[in-house]
């Protein structure tokens, strides 16, 4: 400390203080031909700062009771005879300072505010915004209520999926825990009530699963398929879409998962069948038939067709074999595939007959029964799955759907809700 002063202020600070050796030793470094040692002030004194005019003993600015001069009262309500005998329940018994006293060190904390994924579900009513903000039972209300959702078994690994993408986590400090977020999708005008979670599922990621399911359909890996088409119609319900035109297409997306689902299921379980009788033979060509009619990309369709016609000549049905054939030249198939049609569509030219009578007619338009695989002519009574809209006979109304196998079949439910467009 004394080598940042000047010798002589040192030298006197330490002989003012009493600093006795520091002095004598300061004493020593002046140079008698240059400096003088300097005189000390025997009344010199240690400088120290006033004490304060009000100490702070008291809860000033505060006034406190008793304070006549000051407060003009002192005793509040000294007159008055006030009965404070009184049996309350022990269960109101307040901490002190609750009712608003002056105790020292009460402490009142803040109203609790709303979370994110509270406002989440406050501010939308489809499914997959419940879903992520970690409400599963009010998205299976809306899922119950929209769409007919009554077994949610196959919808667990979906929920549980798509609620691992409403949260983000990324490093702080080092040596502390992770810092976890709700992504919102509308950040940016989303205010501090408004706000909805960023979805991580969106309608072009479903999209281009359907190419991974149509080489399992050519492949002929049909009930892979299936589970494939199933999982996609499945996340439908759980998009959110922000115009008219992705709404339609997500309505479409179901349509191709429903006709894939209803005729692929409906070939395994022809290809199971026995066709010993004649009777189980025209049950095989029946669903062959019924299979053309389902809503398939053309290399799909040119299979179908082949299988049908083939079926259809060998029992003898030309007639209904020749169409098969023209409809599967209009697909332009592969010069092989053609070059073979052309020659069963020769032969049966040349007796345009069916040998055996099947239910089945071209030209009446129908709905195939997604359980009994049965055509439902046009004018009969058809009952239908709320999301797939596939087609059932009376009968099996009130059970699930084969499809979804989630949903009560013909329920009566809102509809498909996707985006907020569909609430206004």
């Amino acid at each position: 400390m004394w080598a940042c002063l000047p010798e002589s202020l040192a030298y006197l600070t330490a002989a003012t203080h009493g600093l006795d050796e520091e002095a004598a030793a300061l004493k020593e470094t002046f140079d008698p031909e240059k400096e003088a040692v300097p005189e000390v002030d025997p009344e010199a004194q240690l400088l120290q700062p006033s004490p304060p005019i009000n100490p702070l003993d008291t809860n000033w600015p505060l006034l406190t009771e008793g304070s006549g001069e000051e407060g003009g009262i002192k005793e509040e309500g000294g007159g008055w005879e006030v009965e404070e005998d009184l049996d309350l329940p022990p269960e109101l018994d307040l901490p002190p300072g609750a009712g608003g006293g002056s105790e020292d060190g009460f402490f009142v904390p803040p109203t609790k505010g709303t979370g994110p994924t509270q406002m989440w579900c406050n501010n939308s009513q489809l499914p997959v915004d419940h879903v992520l903000a970690g409400s599963f039972e009010t998205a299976m209300r809306l899922l119950h209520d929209q769409v007919g959702v009554v077994n949610f078994e196959p919808y667990k690994s979906l929920f549980m999926q798509t609620l691992s993408r409403g949260r983000t986590c990324y490093l702080g400090l080092p040596s502390l825990p992770c810092l976890r977020s709700q992504p919102q999708r509308n950040w940016k005008d989303c205010g501090a009530k408004q706000g909805l979670p960023a979805v991580g599922l969106r309608l072009s990621d479903l999209i281009a699963r359907l190419q991974h399911c149509y080489q399992l359909t050519t492949s002929g890996r049909f009930e892979e398929a299936v589970e494939r088409f199933r999982v996609i119609l499945l996340s439908v319900p759980l998009l959110v879409v922000d115009n008219k035109q992705e709404i339609a297409e997500a309505q479409q997306l179901i349509t191709i998962c429903r006709e894939y689902i209803v005729g692929l299921t409906m070939e395994t379980e022809r290809k199971k069948l026995p066709k010993d009788t004649l009777d189980q033979q025209k049950r095989l060509c029946e669903m062959a038939a019924y299979f053309t009619h389902c809503n398939l990309q053309p290399v799909h369709m040119v299979l179908v067709l082949r299988t049908a016609l083939n079926l259809f000549f060998k029992l003898r049905n030309f007639k209904t074999a020749a169409s098969f054939a023209r409809r599967l030249l209009e697909l332009g198939p592969k010069p092989d595939v053609a070059q073979q049609t052309r020659k069963i569509l020769a032969a049966c030219e040349k007796t345009l007959t069916d040998a055996h009578q099947l239910n089945y007619d071209p030209h009446n338009p129908f709905d195939l029964c997604g359980a009994s695989f049965v055509p439902l002519y046009r004018g009969r009574p058809v009952e239908k799955c709320p999301l797939s809209g596939a087609c059932y006979c009376p009968t099996y109304k009130g059970q699930v759907c084969r499809v979804t196998e989630v949903t009560e079949i013909g329920k009566d439910v809102i509809g498909l809700r996707v985006s907020p467009l569909q609430f206004r």
